[in-house]
């Protein structure tokens, strides 16, 4: 890894603390939701709060029992750089989300956040397949919660 040391990992107490606000947080979209008296408006924020607790008390269970022999790698500076990005580009395709719509926005966020993320060089099959992906996973959630689950998506100010 570029930029790296060794380390002995140990617990992440910064992990288990946000892991914890996230279950707070979902539990009270979970206790929003008992005013709500139509299914269809409760059903979506409360199977995302419920997977969002079961997800963040795994991360917070493998934190506590993770393995303290092991050495690992530790990237010094250029994480923080990435994980700003990384939260600019979702408060920005939020933001340009009622002009876009849902389809333009999700795909440029999709590639954007891949392109930040991205830790390792981008080798030529990757160029292919990565933005591949991104059009097939942003399309099949559009169709899923425009068609299926007939969730009224955003279809951006300049489309109508």
């Amino acid at each position: 890894m570029r930029n790296s040391e060794k380390i002995t990992p140990g617990t992440d107490m910064g992990t288990v603390v946000v892991a914890c606000l996230f279950i707070i947080m979902a539990i009270v979209s979970l206790w929003d939701t008992t005013t709500m008296m139509d299914s269809d408006s409760y059903v979506f924020p409360r199977a995302i709060a419920i997977v969002m607790i079961l997800l963040c008390l795994t991360l917070i269970i493998s934190n506590l029992i993770r393995s303290t022999g092991e050495k690992l790698e530790k990237a010094k500076g250029v994480s923080t750089i990435r994980r700003i990005s990384l939260v600019t580009v979702m408060l920005l395709s939020c933001v340009l989300m009622p002009w876009l719509g849902f389809l333009i926005s999700g795909f440029a966020t999709f590639l954007l956040l891949m392109l930040v993320s991205m830790y390792d060089e981008w080798s030529p099959a990757k160029k292919i397949i990565y933005p591949l992906v991104a059009v097939t996973i942003v399309a099949a959630f559009y169709t899923l919660f425009s068609k299926l689950l007939m969730v009224p998506l955003p279809v951006g100010l300049f489309f109508e």
